[in-house]
């Protein structure tokens, strides 16, 4: 082997070596949509204890997941937020107590839906959306005016589990977003 041909060599090999340093990343990249799973349904998440709740006042909970932003994750971060509403009073045993879960987003354009100063009603605060008690859109004799929202509040899948350790009785979220301005809840994947 001459000198010649041993400097040709590894200038190509150099050469090479630089390359994969940047092509390999790059493909990865660009191949990465392609290796994506769709996400899997969000698991039931912890939201409050149940003894905590009193019957028929809704109360607000923030739900915290980890959220995935690109090749980054948040652990622990608020996912969202719900209006939790004890349906059954203290006389039925908690594994058959009723709880409704609402979205606090609104189905019209987004907002937060708030609870009313007496506490009868959502109502959300960009477009004077209102909703019952019960999540049901409320119709234009009651509210006053047209109700913009196209449909009722955005219900959410929700249990009643006791833990193990502490043998107490605790109200579980699985949290999910919808898309806005439709008549028919319509899941964002």
């Amino acid at each position: 082997m001459t000198r010649r041909s041993l400097l040709e060599w590894l200038a190509r090999a150099m050469g090479a070596a630089c390359a994969a340093i940047v092509g390999v990343p790059t493909v990865r990249y660009l191949i990465d949509p392609l290796r994506r799973r769709p996400s899997e349904q969000r698991d039931f998440k912890r939201v409050t204890r149940l003894d905590g709740l009193s019957t028929n006042i809704p109360r607000e909970f923030a739900v915290r997941d980890i959220r995935q932003d690109a090749w980054t994750l948040y652990p622990e971060e608020t996912i969202g937020r719900v209006w939790v509403v004890r349906r059954s009073d203290g006389t039925i045993p908690p594994a058959d107590a009723k709880v409704d879960v609402f979205a606090t987003v609104c189905p019209h354009l987004g907002c937060a839906v708030q609870l009313d100063a007496a506490g009868k009603r959502f109502l959300c605060p960009c477009h004077k959306a209102g909703f019952r008690l019960s999540g049901e859109r409320m119709n234009e004799k009651e509210l006053g005016r047209k109700n913009p929202a196209p449909r009722d509040m955005d219900s959410l899948d929700c249990r009643i589990v006791q833990d193990d350790e502490s043998q107490q009785w605790w109200v579980e979220v699985r949290f999910e977003k919808f898309k806005q301005g439709l008549t028919t809840k319509v899941v964002v994947t």
